[in-house]
């Protein structure tokens, strides 16, 4: 069979046309802190803000520099989202090194929590209870929607661990009911695990990372790892020798990216609603 591309931007434009219209005459608006300085956050963060602009959302960017303290960034988080404007706070990922993440995505409150990365909201979607999914995981999910990809029963191997890509994909795996090996970028044969598996999926952000011989004939690969070199947005897989053996494979750009930003969005309108029907 040939290998077949997981197009997630093309999903992506229905979700925002319908993110369009919801958002119409609602004010909302996204709020990005930034802390430093790193070209994958500043690629991530100009994405965000022109598909906000395209779709009539507001977005204003907040910069802190590298030093700031752990008190000073908590405090100003907390100042930025009790403005009544703003409808959804992010904290751009990675921080600096200095600070302890959890606390300063703790800063952030639960109704306008869009990453579902703060230890309340992340808690209400481990337990099933929360009304929106990390944007990586409705990415993910409605990828295998629509090209007719099942989860249950499948052996899924997740590379990388972090709470952006690695861990929320994970517990939502297993609330699908597929078999996941969660691996480290470290784990000693790596590709023991990735041979069997019916899905990789990847969220490193190291290029090169998945190989042609570390994955089975016929098996879907889901690239969610971004690196930069040259300017240009790199994935974790060699897509060009990993396609010939595929039976599924997101492209880099236009797959898992383009969707992980809309599914940000359509959260915004979703926290906006429910916090306005209090």
């Amino acid at each position: 069979m040939s290998t077949q591309l997981l197009q997630g931007e093309k999903i992506a434009k229905r979700i925002l046309e319908d993110v369009r219209k919801q958002a119409q005459g609602k004010q909302l608006k996204l709020a990005v802190i930034q802390v430093g300085k790193n070209a994958v956050s500043e690629t991530y963060i100009q994405r965000k803000q022109k598909v906000a602009k395209e779709i009539g959302v507001g977005f204003e960017l907040f910069y802190f520099p590298e030093d700031i303290s752990q008190t000073k960034a908590t405090e100003q988080i907390q100042t930025v989202a009790q403005d009544s404007d703003v409808s959804g706070v992010i904290v751009q990922l990675p921080l600096p090194k200095a600070l302890n993440t959890q606390q300063v995505l703790d800063s952030i409150p639960l109704s306008k929590d869009v990453d579902v990365l703060s230890s309340q909201s992340f808690g209400l979607f481990a337990l099933g209870q929360s009304p929106i999914l990390p944007p990586t995981v409705q990415a993910v999910s409605l990828l295998l929607q629509e090209y007719k990809i099942g989860a249950r029963g499948k052996n899924v191997v997740v590379v990388g661990a972090g709470r952006l890509v690695g861990l929320p994909l994970t517990i939502w795996l297993m609330r699908e009911k597929a078999a996941v090996t969660i691996l480290q970028e470290t784990a000693k044969d790596m590709t023991f695990f990735t041979t069997c598996a019916d899905i990789v999926i990847s969220g490193v952000g190291k290029q090169q990372l998945i190989k042609k011989d570390m994955i089975k004939r016929g098996a879907v690969v889901i690239d969610a790892g971004t690196s930069v070199e040259g300017g240009k947005l790199r994935g974790d897989v060699d897509f060009p020798n990993v396609a010939k053996k595929a039976g599924w494979i997101t492209p880099m750009p236009g797959g898992v990216g383009p969707l992980t930003v809309a599914c940000l969005l359509k959260n915004l309108v979703v926290l906006g609603q429910k916090d306005r029907n209090k």
